[in-house]
Parts: C-alpha cells; structure tokens; sequence
C-alpha cells in the first residue's frame, strides 16, 4: 500500500489522501534530526523554551481550526476535541518551562573528589501515536523530547495524519526548527522501519499491548530506550460509604470518552453487594439518556466508531456478552439522523465471570461491566484481576480507606473520587500489560535523556 485515504467516521465521506513516506524519506527525516543534535540545539534551553510556549499560544490561536479536524477524522464530539486541544496548549506551557529544567546532581566524594551526574538529549526520538487522542497524545511525548534538548521523527496513525500533519505545521511557524521535528505517514511497515533506523535511539509509542510487544522487540534489536503506553482495562471501585450516584455518573461518562476508545476509559465497575441492583438500574437509565449522534451538534455526546473493523470488533465482544451474561442496555447499531458512519449505543452488560474476555479484553468500545463485591479485599483482587494495569479510580468518603485501597492496586494511576484526571504535572503511565515508563511530570522529560557521570580528580591540598 502506497497511501491511505483518511474518510470520517461518522458520514464516511473522502476527507483527504494522504501518500505513505517511503524507506528514503525515514531515512532523510531520522538523519536529519541526528545531525540537528550537533547544533545549539540541544545546549540552548532558551531558544526551546520560547519556541515551545509561542508554539502554545498558536495553538490557543487555531484551537477552533483544529477541533474541527479532530471532529471530522476522529468522529470524537466537538466537545472533547475542544478539550483536546487545550490539552495541546497547556502540555506545551507546561514544558516551556520545564525546557531550563536542570537536573542531576554534585557532590564530594569519600576521596574529596568531586562528581557531577548530569541529563543529556538521548538523540532521536521516533514518536508512533494512535488516531484516539492524536494531537494530546503527540504533545504529550512530543513537548517533553523537545525540552529535553532531543529531536524527533513523528509517524501518526493514517487517519488522523492530516490533522497530525496541520499541528506540527503550527510548530515549525512558532519557531521549532523543522529539522528538530518531522512527520513520516504510513502503515505498521513505515513504523518499523523507523523504529529499526540506527539513528533512532528512543522509541515512544502509544497503542495496543500486541503492537507495544512487536516493537519492544525491534527496538531491543538495537538496545533502544521504550516508552509505551498500552491497553488498559479502567476500573471503578464503589466502596459502600460513597456518594454512589456520583461514582457511577462519573464512571459511565468516563465510559464514553471517545466512544470508549480511549486506553484509560472506564471499562468496569465495582460495585458491593448491597448496591449492585440499585447501581444497575441507575446505570441502565443514565445510559438510556445518552446522546448518540453527529458528533459537531452541541449535546451530542457519544460519536462514531472510528472505522468499520472497529464496529465489528465491539460487535463480536457484545455476542460475548450476550452468550455468558445479560446486555442490560444498549449495544445496538444504529444511524441517527439517517449517518452511515459507525455508531453503536453504550452498553451496559452484567453476569460475567472474571475470567470472560468481555472482563479481561481490551475492547476498545462503550462496553462496560458492572460486577459485585462482598469483601473490600475481594473488589481489590477484581480490580487487579486483568492482564492490564493502566489506571483505576477508588470512590469513598473515607481518606483511610483511599490510601489504603489506592496502595493495593496493581495501575500506574489511581484516581480517588474522580475519572480521567489527566495533568502535565503528573506522571502517568502502565503496569504489567499496560507498558513501561513514564509520561508526563519531570519523570517524562527524563525517558528522553540518559545520565552521564563526570567525576573530577582534584589536587590534594
């Protein structure tokens, strides 16, 4: 295949086509960012510090231009591509300060020599993104390499490459030099080929646990640093005490999020005993008022399926569903407003053992599980029960039982009290199945550095 063409998910009409990068354009791009490293690039914080926060401020400044591509590429609601986009300009902000960032360290050694343990650029960084979230994802790996002094070659998923494509645009015009940053579109083979350049020292990807696995092993090939942020399988945990409706309204919404297509979305709750008939029905009557439809009209709030593979996947889960337990609502193919893209109604599906594959999966979709606990102990081994350690919310009244609760979960982020709170100021990343490293805080600028130990000999006094 030598190109794609980008149709949007909810009228599937031609957006646009875009033409795959051949072995010679990875080959320019990934050498190109190497020799940029030999500039004052990688020394002058400075110049990546205004370059990054005038990047942020044009961002804010074609916000509504961009929403609307996302809208259209993605089929996600105008409303979450408006948040997306803030997203964008609030990562950049963020690290165009962290950019003069010095990190390290000094000190006296027992000889009374001195030693400096220091951060340098770890060189090219090649950035694969999903077609989910990909302005917010790409900024999120992509700000912190560029503060850290690295230069980076970016293959977006086809879809969403016009949009990916327009966004570093807006950075080249805001002052990041084109030779720091640089976009390569295709398929899984264009992926791998950059990932194998030996010019490319740091791997970022964002996808599916399988993918994340294939290109581990490529990049172990040539003894390249991953960071790879993989499926997930978010939870709930309703503790008895909470304050349940707002538990499980917060927990459906975060269900939704791009419907369901989203690694941290909510794909499960918990729910004890003496609840979980109160839950299910309030769950299937808040679900019933969801708004599925055209995602630019206001109060739509669940979208299109990205592609019909996508619907079909969802489609072979709820068989699942249906054949081992009980769809309660939802999980129906529908086109409102006469659309031919691919929408299906959120359902909401009980009476499946841990073990089923609607549990353990990640399937990517508005599916989500409402399973029963007796014991806190036991909502804990539930909630840890999957392959998947992203990220888990823990919903109580009670600050002991949070911190308790919190520690015992095996996920890279517990949230207590709320869904989806996302920030640059924190890191944020998987266990288990759901990847290796950090993004975003400080701990995400330094997967794109290596440490470099200097230690001065001193004359004795």
């Amino acid at each position: 295949m030598t190109g794609h063409q980008v149709i949007d998910p909810t009228t599937l009409d031609l957006l646009a086509e875009v033409r795959f990068s051949t072995p010679a354009d990875i080959d320019s791009a990934a050498r190109t960012a190497a020799a940029f490293l030999e500039t004052s690039w990688a020394s002058d914080s400075l110049t990546r510090s205004r370059a990054l926060r005038s990047w942020s401020d044009e961002v804010k400044n074609h916000a509504a231009e961009l929403a609307d591509a996302l809208v259209a590429q993605t089929g996600k609601t105008a409303r979450e591509a408006q948040r997306e986009v803030a997203s964008c300009a609030s990562t950049l902000e963020y690290y165009s300060g962290m950019a003069r960032y010095v990190g390290g360290r000094a000190g006296t050694l027992s000889d009374g020599s001195e030693a400096h343990v220091v951060r340098e650029p770890a060189g090219v960084a090649a950035l694969i993104v999903p077609y989910n979230w990909p302005a917010a994802l790409l900024i999120r790996d992509l700000a912190p390499a560029l503060a850290a002094g690295a230069t980076a070659v970016v293959k977006p998923a086809p879809q969403t490459s016009p949009v990916t494509l327009r966004l570093i645009e807006i950075g080249h015009t805001s002052g990041i030099p084109q030779e720091a940053v640089s976009v390569v579109v295709g398929d899984r083979e264009v992926g791998e080929n950059l990932v194998q350049h030996p010019q490319v020292r740091t791997v970022a990807f964002t996808g599916s646990t399988a993918v994340g696995r294939t290109i581990a092993r490529l990049a172990a090939d040539g003894l390249k640093r991953t960071l790879l942020e993989l499926g997930g399988k978010g939870t709930s945990i309703v503790l008895p005490d909470a304050d349940i409706p707002a538990a499980l309204s917060a927990s459906l919404a975060a269900s939704v999020i791009t419907a369901g297509q989203m690694c941290m979305a909510c794909t499960r709750i918990l729910v004890h005993s003496s609840c979980f008939e109160r839950a299910v029905k309030y769950l299937e009557a808040e679900a019933g008022k969801l708004i599925v439809g055209d995602p630019r009209e206001h109060g739509t709030q669940v979208g299109p399926l990205i592609s019909a593979n996508q619907l079909a996947k969802v489609g072979s889960y709820l068989e699942i569903a249906r054949d081992e337990g009980k769809i309660v609502c939802g999980g129906t193919r529908i086109q409102p407003g006469g659309l031919p893209g691919h929408f299906v109604t959120p359902a909401i599906v009980t009476g499946l053992a841990p073990t089923s594959a609607v549990i353990q999966d990640d399937i990517f979709g508005p599916v989500l599980s409402v399973e029963s606990y007796d014991e806190e102990s036991e909502a804990v081994a539930l909630a840890n029960a999957t392959a998947y350690g992203l990220a888990t919310a823990v919903w109580t009244t009670s600050l002991d039982t949070a911190m308790r609760v919190g520690r015992k979960i095996a996920a890279g982020t517990v949230w207590i009290n709320g869904y989806s709170k996302n920030t640059p100021e924190l890191p944020s990343g998987g266990v288990k199945n759901s990847g290796l490293g950090r993004t975003r805080g400080i701990e995400g600028m330094e997967e794109f550095t290596v440490l470099k130990s200097i230690h001065f000999s001193l004359a004795s006094p």
